[in-house]
């Protein structure tokens, strides 16, 4: 009687069975990659529209409050001015100009106040801002703190 020794080895159909497991694993670490690549470029964009959202209120909230505000209509431009410095606001569809910086905020209305009363030229001292769809549709309200003086000086 002749013993063989059998040598372990894969068979072709156990092979086959690996390869179509794995590359079924594979193409559903594919999918879930780019969802999740999808998720994260979709949370990036909202962070960075909410972001410049709120550092235009920011910048227009101190610059409304340390400045004089004056509207030119013909120009559609805001000017701030004060001793020391001017500043120069420029709303368009797309962005928002301060002096040379671009704000990319997408203004869709503006509506200016002195005194709480709504004007369309000169002096300001509130303006409202509604952005598009794209910033959803974000209000923002900035005015200028006045204290007594003001009103001292006023008369």
């Amino acid at each position: 009687m002749k013993l063989t020794k059998k040598i372990q080895a894969v068979t072709l159909s156990e092979m086959l069975i690996v390869l179509v497991v794995s590359s079924i694993v594979i193409s559903l670490a594919f999918v879930t990659l780019t969802l999740v690549q999808k998720q994260v470029s979709s949370i990036k964009n909202n962070f960075h529209t909410r972001q410049e959202t709120q550092f235009l209120e920011r910048i227009l909230w101190q610059d409304f409050n340390s400045h004089t505000v004056k509207f030119n209509k013909q120009s559609d431009t805001f000017l701030l001015y004060n001793s020391i410095d001017s500043i120069q606001y420029k709303f368009n569809n797309a962005f928002v100009l301060r002096n040379n910086d671009t704000l990319e905020v997408q203004i869709q209305n503006t509506q200016l106040f002195l005194n709480g009363k709504t004007v369309t030229n000169g002096t300001i001292d509130a303006i409202k801002l509604e952005t598009n769809v794209t910033f959803r549709n974000n209000k923002l309200f900035v005015y200028k703190i006045k204290d007594a003086s003001y009103y001292l000086n006023s008369n």
